[in-house]
């Protein structure tokens, strides 16, 4: 059979190939649901303690003080933050069963106080609660109750947790008084505990304290305020913070000292009367997690940290990943969107480092030529072995200077800035980090999404590698394209730099490779429009520089 039967054949081979490959990627089960679409809960049978599980965090709640006595930062992404448990007084191990089962291990010393930890009257910090689970119709969302009753007080914990991608929970505290006639009074109020830092590796003794009084930030308890917003602790990135409900003017800031050294931090309330059978709702919200702008600024706690303009465009272009998103229903989509978006209007940068790089790649011949016959100190040497050491010095002193002059004189000549191609691409790094970036900020977003195709989850690495893959492909064949001198070095770099670069990061988020394929792509379209430019209207004709010939003994005729 002759070739040119077989082509049309081999042809539609690879078609249906790809098309079966396409059809198994598009319906993988990336599109469908999985556990980050529910809340996990569990009570522990030694202690029973309620533990609720987000996709992004595990808390837990203790019958011992009705407190949160942990809250595991759970997630962990590729050259993203690492989990990390945000209280002082707890320990959280991760363990995984050889089924894939996530389990948590935690452990506290003997003096622990954790947020929530209620003083009233008989009530103590040790007070054993009775823990509960509330139904709830969304799945999204969970309640618990801890309650503890005692002669004729009744105390109320509700904690609502969401499996949203915040870091808020929230936190209603309801005292009631049964008793239908007697009266209830605690002229000290309440004392409820937030805690005394978050958890770091320096175990700094300073705790990381800041304030919120009539909307303006402070290291110190006030004693002149109209409204007291909240307070909490910041440090290495993770933040824990009660924001207190704007309609109560009866909660005010408390401190004490627990042990020397070691002070302590909370809220309390003014007197409290409770007539017969009053119930009094006392309402709060307590952030615990990272210290993203945009997780912050959606808590309205933005006044609490100090931001660069880093920070704010990172958030801004954050916000724009999120409206792309909301537009499109994909991260998968907002990326590519976001990253086409970035490249088109980068593309004047991009063209000049093209053009300059072709004109550059095409005067180099004559370039090479013209430094040749300027011969460096080393060179001298070996063409003048008899010559002084100091004759040889000031000649490739001489050399040097006017090379830089016929060198300057030729890139005029031949219309070409030697730091133009450079000036594009040291314009464009910032940018591109900056992307890369809000991709691994927007990792808790991007993790409660659904997957694009066949990556299940962009948070997480390429299970199948095919994106790592494309973008190898993708950056050898920009390579190709790229106008560098053809030397077998260059030429072997072409190959080898992006198999090497895929293969040691193999493992970043599929969202990462993501990003960089589109980008790697686009260029790859952008300098065949640049080479096809260039072939329309080549630049002008050089001449050779002109050099001043060299008498014998090395001295330059001028």
């Amino acid at each position: 059979m002759s070739k040119n039967l077989l082509r049309p054949a081999v042809l539609r081979f690879f078609v249906s190939l790809g098309c079966a490959l396409c059809t198994f990627l598009w319906n993988s089960p990336a599109n469908g649901q999985d556990l980050r679409n529910a809340i996990r809960t569990r009570i522990l049978e030694r202690t029973q303690d309620v533990e609720v599980n987000t996709a992004l965090v595990s808390y837990r709640f203790a019958q011992m003080g009705g407190t949160l006595s942990s809250v595991y930062l759970s997630l962990s992404t590729p050259w993203g933050a690492p989990p990390v448990e945000v209280l002082a007084d707890q320990k959280t191990t991760l363990i995984v069963t050889p089924t894939g089962e996530k389990l948590y291990e935690r452990g506290y010393p003997k003096d622990a106080l954790f947020p929530f930890a209620l003083t009233l009257g008989p009530l103590s910090p040790e007070t054993i609660y009775q823990a509960e689970l509330l139904p709830s119709e969304n799945p999204n969302r969970e309640r618990v109750r801890l309650s503890y009753q005692e002669n004729n007080l009744k105390i109320t914990k509700i904690f609502t947790v969401r499996n949203e991608a915040t870091y808020l929970i929230e936190a209603d505290i309801e005292i009631e008084n049964l008793s239908p006639r007697e009266p209830l009074s605690f002229p000290e109020g309440f004392q409820m505990t937030l805690g005394h830092d978050v958890n770091n590796a320096q175990r700094a003794t300073t705790p990381s304290l800041r304030l919120l009084f009539d909307g303006v930030r402070s290291t110190e308890i006030l004693r002149n305020y109209t409204h007291f917003n909240g307070l909490g602790f910041l440090r290495d990135g993770l933040v824990l913070w009660l924001v207190n409900d704007a309609h109560q003017s009866d909660i005010h800031p408390w401190e004490s000292e627990l042990s020397p050294g070691r002070r302590i931090y909370g809220v309390r309330s003014d007197a409290l009367e409770l007539k017969p059978q009053e119930k009094r709702l006392y309402r709060f919200q307590l952030y615990a997690g990272r210290s993203h702008l945009i997780f912050l600024e959606e808590a309205g706690l933005l006044k609490i940290i100090d931001s660069n303009i880093w920070d704010q465009s990172m958030a801004a272009l954050t916000k724009s990943l999120q409206w792309l998103y909301q537009q499109t229903g994909n991260y998968g989509w907002a990326l590519i969107l976001l990253t086409l978006l970035i490249r088109l209007l980068m593309y004047p940068l991009t063209r000049a480092q093209f053009h300059s790089m072709a004109r550059m790649k095409e005067i180099q011949p004559k370039l090479e030529k013209l430094q040749s016959r300027y011969p460096s100190l080393t060179q001298l040497r070996v063409l003048y072995p008899k010559m002084s050491e100091e004759e040889l010095r000031r000649r490739a002193r001489e050399n040097r200077e006017e090379l830089t002059q016929k060198q300057m004189e030729f890139f005029r000549k031949a219309g070409v800035n030697p730091m133009s191609g450079c000036l594009p691409m040291i314009l464009q790094i910032p940018v591109l980090i900056l992307l890369w970036q809000v991709v691994l900020y927007s990792a808790e977003l991007i993790h409660m999404s659904p997957g694009f195709l066949w990556m299940n989850d962009l948070s997480q690495p390429d299970p199948l590698y095919l994106i790592v893959a494309l973008t190898v492909l993708a950056q050898i064949a920009q390579g190709r394209l790229t106008p560098t001198p053809g030397t077998s070095q260059n030429q072997l770099l072409i190959w080898v730099f992006p198999i090497v670069f895929g293969f040691l990061l193999k493992d970043l988020s599929s969202g990462l490779w993501l990003h960089y394929f589109i980008s790697t792509l686009v260029q790859v379209v952008q300098q065949v429009v640049v080479i096809w430019e260039l072939r329309r209207s080549p630049g002008p004709r050089l001449e050779e520089p002109e050099v001043a010939p060299e008498s014998a003994d090395g001295t330059k005729n001028r």
